[in-house]
């Protein structure tokens, strides 16, 4: 189970960011448009049809709006504009029919500004709505575009069976949870086996559903950012150059051409390394550690707690559960929930004094992981729908995965334990195109942003993909995590730069200087 949440994390803490502007502009009216160049057309959203069959091509893009669900509401005064949008199932067969995904608009401060920007959030399976709540208001329209099977209405391809199960996961030692934890997955997997719209969920028809989008809400031109996988979707949209498109901001960049099960090793070795070489620079941090070492340390202790493992008594409140756990914390464990802390800085800044105190069993230290690590993990499983990050992963990566290898270093043994091609034992899908992977070239501009402690994006995969672009920005924030949009007003001066005119030449030089980690005992 660690693996899947590993790929699909990006914590809403990083997102929450308050809003600097206190303007509460009216959300924009949703309107609805076809993609065939018909005559807009208002129309109420009781009237939007369910999912439907036709024979008659492909079925038209509708939008509607309807009222925002409690879920939704911001707290800044700014309001979300919700709506509701069919779109074709298959774009090739007609005759399958329609489907709906969900979509939230926030009005920018500048009106003047007319670009708009949208938001694709990561997972496979994160509900790009959600981002709404969080993310601060901007001078330009966010138009945040769920993918298929997230949102809040439309199909739902959540695995309840995995909340469900959680507590015995938790409860038990790694190798008995990733029996509980495959047998819940595959009970979800025998549910949703026959859903069409599942079956026809992938990388290309969610990018194709966000060029709907835009152009049925008559967006001539516009700018996408996709955080995590849904940089993946990014590409997917650069791929095909749609009309309109005038840039594209990729965060945390997941490229089509990456081997998911080698990358996520050499990922997480990396970040190690990073966290290692960064605390040996400081001090205050090389005391936390008996040998000055974080990698060493982490190892020591993983060893350790493999073979005397601790149990830590959890209580719902700390957990955010329905109940409370009697935590099982061994090696792998510790791996698994330092690698999901490594994610964002706020966590990671606490890891190397939490690992030292661990090498000599301090209960307050292993209370802290234990909480906090299930605490994210478990937040993460109620945020991405896993039949969603099945389809894509089953679908779009695995054709192209060789497995995580052997012989692999204790921390990425322990991150890396079931590769994909296990994990989707009991999802068939249809194999993506064997140019799925190809790696995407453009003359679209394109600014790529990356965290120095990233675990799962490091800065090298945006390089890789800026090689084949023809016009592409890099940027690498040290001192930072998974995703950097928010949380730093030189990123968002430079993303707030680009939007306005993709094509001009970018001044970066507010972010070669690291943000200082505070690195401190929780």
């Amino acid at each position: 189970m660690s693996r899947r949440v590993a790929a699909i994390l990006v914590v809403a803490a990083l997102l929450a960011s308050a809003c600097g502007d206190d303007n509460s502009s009216a959300p924009p009216v949703l309107v609805t448009t076809t993609t065939s160049g018909s005559t807009s057309t208002a129309v109420d959203a009781s009237s939007l049809p369910p999912d439907s069959t036709t024979t008659a091509g492909l079925s038209p893009v509708v939008v509607g709006q309807v009222e925002c669900p409690d879920h939704l509401q911001r707290r800044d005064g700014n309001q979300l504009a919700c709506g509701v949008v069919t779109v074709p199932i298959n774009r090739a067969d007609g005759s399958m029919g329609s489907t709906r995904i969900t979509i939230a608009t926030l009005a920018g401060y500048d009106t003047g500004f007319e670009t708009p920007v949208a938001v694709l959030q990561g997972g496979p399976g994160g509900a790009s709505s959600e981002l709404g709540v969080w993310f601060p208001q901007q001078p330009f329209t966010q138009v945040f575009v769920d993918q298929r099977g997230a949102g809040f209405a439309g199909p739902e391809f959540d695995c309840p069976e995995i909340m469900t199960a959680i507590g015995r996961v938790l409860g038990s030692n790694s190798a008995e949870a990733g029996i509980v934890a495959e047998s819940a997955y595959d009970d979800c997997a025998r549910r949703l086996d026959d859903d069409l719209v599942l079956r026809h969920t992938d990388s290309e028809s969610h990018a194709a559903d966000v060029v709907d989008v835009m152009a049925a809400l008559g967006y001539g031109r516009w700018v996408v950012y996709g955080v995590s996988y849904g940089s993946t979707i990014g590409l997917e949209i650069l791929r095909d150059e749609p009309a309109g498109l005038a840039g594209a901001v990729l965060d945390g960049v997941y490229p089509a051409t990456l081997d998911t099960d080698l990358g996520l090793v050499a990922s997480a070795e990396r970040a190690v390394d990073e966290i290692d070489a960064a605390c040996a620079r400081e001090s205050i941090c090389r005391e936390y550690l008996a040998d000055g070492s974080f990698r060493t340390t982490l190892e020591r202790v993983m060893g350790e707690l493999d073979e005397s493992p601790l149990t830590v008594e959890l209580t719902a409140n700390e957990i955010g559960y329905t109940s409370g756990i009697n935590l099982v914390l061994d090696g792998r464990r510790v791996a698994e929930f330092a690698f999901l802390l490594m994610y964002q800085e706020s966590t990671l800044r606490h890891l190397p004094a939490v690992i030292g105190a661990l090498d000599d069993r301090d209960p307050s230290s292993a209370r802290w992981l234990a909480s906090t690590g299930s605490r994210v993990l478990i937040s993460s499983q109620r945020a991405n729908d896993e039949g969603t990050y099945f389809a894509v992963q089953c679908s779009d990566r695995l054709p192209f995965t060789d497995g995580p290898g052997e012989d692999l270093a204790p921390f990425a043994a322990a991150v890396a334990a079931a590769g994909l091609e296990e994990l989707c034992e009991e999802w068939e899908r249809t194999p993506a195109a064997e140019t799925a992977d190809d790696a995407v070239s453009t003359s679209i501009p394109v600014l790529l942003l990356s965290g120095t402690f990233d675990p799962i994006t490091p800065p090298d995969y945006a390089s890789e993909v800026a090689a084949t672009l023809e016009v592409a920005t890099e940027v690498e924030q040290g001192g930072r995590g998974h995703g950097i949009w928010a949380g730093s007003d030189c990123i968002a001066q430079i993303v707030q730069l680009f939007v306005a005119d993709p094509a001009r030449s970018l001044d970066t030089s507010c972010a070669d200087e690291p943000v200082p980690v505070e690195w401190a005992r929780p």
